[in-house]
């Protein structure tokens, strides 16, 4: 019987009761909240698989950011009962909509910084780091004040010692996970920021050491403030 069977299993039971009458639409309201991690890797893949099968539109709801970009081919990013971004899972990590959607999906550094307009040029300053912008939007382009979100895999070590453009900070804490090492960095100008690197197979940075940064400029997205209320973001 279902109830003598494993939480997977049962999953599995529900998802095939719901699907034997070819429903036009199928929801599923946090289907995978009761299984351990393991389990829920397993019946993800397995959703995703059987419902390509069938080919019925499928409705996931769920507040796990990473099982949401795994199972879905358009995502639906809401606040306060409002869509604040429609998109593939791909463009809403990349090139989010919003602030909001930005911390979301994943996590980002909310740095400030300046955009400075030389020479039919366009630069990023953030503290004694300055960078050209290539990919401004042309309506964008002004001396302004701007917020930064910056994916913790976008914030790149700089070895090169006699580079001096670049972002100051000292090592907190370092969380060596297997794949990736997570960092957790406290910069020049007092603001804390995680760094997600390659794990190296030498050594791991130390707590307390100083280091230099950059930022992955094709990827960093930078915003500025309208009425400090909205923000849109200015990268095309």
């Amino acid at each position: 019987m279902p109830s003598d069977l494993s939480g997977d299993q049962q999953q599995r039971v529900a998802l095939a009761r719901a699907l034997v009458i070819y429903p036009d639409v199928l929801l599923m309201d946090e289907p995978l909240s009761n299984l351990d991690a393991k389990l829920r890797v397993e019946m993800r893949s397995a959703i995703k698989e059987i419902q390509h099968d069938v080919g019925i539109t499928t409705i996931y709801v769920t507040h796990d950011q990473e099982k949401a970009m795994s199972v879905s081919d358009r995502i639906a990013v809401m606040y306060n009962g409002v869509i604040q971004h429609i998109g593939t899972p791909k463009g809403i990590y990349q090139r989010p909509a919003n602030k909001f959607v930005s911390t979301f999906i994943g996590r980002s550094n909310i740095l400030n910084g300046d955009l400075i307009l030389e020479n039919d040029k366009t630069y990023l300053k953030f503290n004694d780091y300055r960078v050209e912008m290539t990919n401004i939007r042309d309506d964008m382009k002004e001396n302004q004040k701007v917020v930064v979100s910056v994916r913790p895999e976008e914030l790149l070590f700089n070895y090169d010692s006699s580079d001096t453009n670049c972002i100051h900070g000292v090592v907190e804490d370092a969380v060596f996970l297997g794949l990736n090492t997570t960092y957790f960095v406290e910069l020049s100008s007092k603001e804390k920021v995680v760094i997600i690197q390659e794990s190296k197979i030498d050594s791991t940075i130390a707590s307390g050491t100083k280091i230099s940064l950059t930022f992955n400029i094709k990827k960093i997205n930078v915003v500025k403030c309208i009425y400090h209320a909205f923000v849109i973001w200015q990268l095309m």
